[in-house]
């Protein structure tokens, strides 16, 4: 639901060339007025920015060709790598070769809800694409394109892209309105700052890209696979149905055998049913432009959350939720992306939503232990076996039944 904004503006500042009332919002034009004589875009630019393409479907493979990237997977100044999918090389060095993506390269999402979010490549891809949703802009070094991605997402340039974009069915910029987005002057007296900003970028990426190797180091250790989808058949006898879990998945003998794997020995540990707690709804009319991080499934980025998403809600809010999220506290989705799974690094004040589950770990070593099973293929085979991979059948396990599941010490 949107909210109704009044103001005045001076009849001189009117254009013909534009009616929307938000190029006339007081703080729309200040920030343009302020900023006329700053160079543009385009002078930071090496070449043309150039626009991304989704391939045909058959184009996408699970396991092996070029990482791509949806606008869902960028986050301000972070792309989600646990969120990538994979296409043809032939396609991606070819056909839309224009847009072959870099480390320190600037991915910058231009269409709908996700518009205006810009984040670098990471030094652990060495090449990527992206959909048409978004566009690359290669700089002339590392340290302009860091400069660029943290002003790109500057609440200076959030409001002049609010009085930029233009709506046909929703929200767009095109090359040519990026291209002309009035930016701060670079000076050599940032260069530090900079480096340092390029040095925990890259930090933070091999530090991800370890933890994925240890849950593919767990997963090869208790020989934890699943068959492909797309070629799975099997039998099931009548008498093992169970009539309160009716999806074929529950059935599957190797997601059975990824449980039972790990979920058979004699020294196990559970979830503290009392440390488990669901998220809650605030309401679309409730989402603000500032104020208290509302996480949703899709916010769940590298095993942490985004403390700057889409949306967010009243500080109110955190006395009539009594959510109390905390740093340590561990984060999963159990609908919209079922198994998504995070741990809170931070103390910030955030509220979670209905699609995630909370659950405070008793200690460090129950924390790092519950997160590793959770992210690994055993974890992921309870979503699978109590869930749906089909879009429109959601996954509603209730935290009481969550508390049964048995993990292996």
């Amino acid at each position: 639901m949107s909210k109704l904004e009044v103001f005045i503006t001076n009849p001189i500042k009117l254009s013909a060339g534009s009616f929307y009332p938000r190029n006339y919002n007081p703080k729309y034009l200040f920030v343009k007025e302020g900023m006329s004589i700053c160079p543009t875009m385009s002078q930071y630019i090496v070449g043309d920015i150039k626009g991304g393409s989704t391939p045909p479907a058959y184009f996408f493979y699970k396991d092996h060709g070029i990482p791509f990237i949806k606008t869902s997977a960028v986050s301000r100044h972070y792309i989600n790598v646990n969120d990538l999918q994979l296409i043809d090389e032939g396609f991606h060095n070819k056909t839309i070769k224009r847009s072959i993506t870099y480390p320190y390269d600037i991915i910058y999402t231009m269409t709908g809800k996700f518009m205006g979010k810009a984040a670098m490549c990471p030094p652990t891809i060495a090449e990527m694409n992206m959909s048409q949703n978004s566009v690359v802009l290669r700089t002339a070094s590392p340290k302009e394109a860091a400069f660029l991605t943290i002003y790109l997402n500057s609440q200076i340039n959030r409001i002049q892209v609010r009085g930029t974009y233009s709506i046909t069915k929703q929200k767009f910029m095109n090359q040519g309105k990026i291209a002309n987005l009035k930016v701060m002057k670079y000076d050599s007296k940032y260069d530090a700052l900079m480096q340092e900003y390029i040095d925990a970028f890259d930090s933070y990426y091999y530090a991800v890209l370890r933890i994925q190797e240890i849950i593919s180091e767990f997963n090869k250790d208790y020989h934890l696979a699943f068959k492909d989808e797309a070629q799975f058949g099997f039998v099931v006898e009548p008498d093992s149905f169970d009539k309160r879990m009716l999806m074929p998945n529950f059935y599957r003998p190797d997601v059975g055998e990824t449980i039972a794997t790990l979920s058979s020995g004699t020294n196990t540990i559970g979830f503290d049913s009392e440390n488990l707690s669901k998220g809650d709804e605030v309401g679309s009319a409730n989402y603000l432009e500032e104020g208290i991080p509302f996480i949703k499934t899709s916010d769940i980025i590298n095993f942490d959350v985004d403390y700057e998403p889409d949306c967010y809600c009243p500080e109110s809010f955190l006395s009539q939720l009594e959510q109390d999220i905390k740093c340590g506290d561990i984060i999963f989705a159990k609908d919209g992306k079922p198994g998504e799974v995070a741990i809170i690094q931070e103390d910030n004040k955030v509220i979670i939503s209905s699609g995630l589950v909370k659950y405070r770990p008793r200690n460090t070593d129950e924390r790092y232990w519950v997160f590793l099973l959770l992210s690994s293929k055993y974890g992921e085979s309870y979503f699978i076996r109590n869930g749906s991979l089909l879009p429109l059948l959601c996954f509603t396990l209730e935290p009481i039944f969550l508390a049964h599941l048995q993990f292996q010490k």
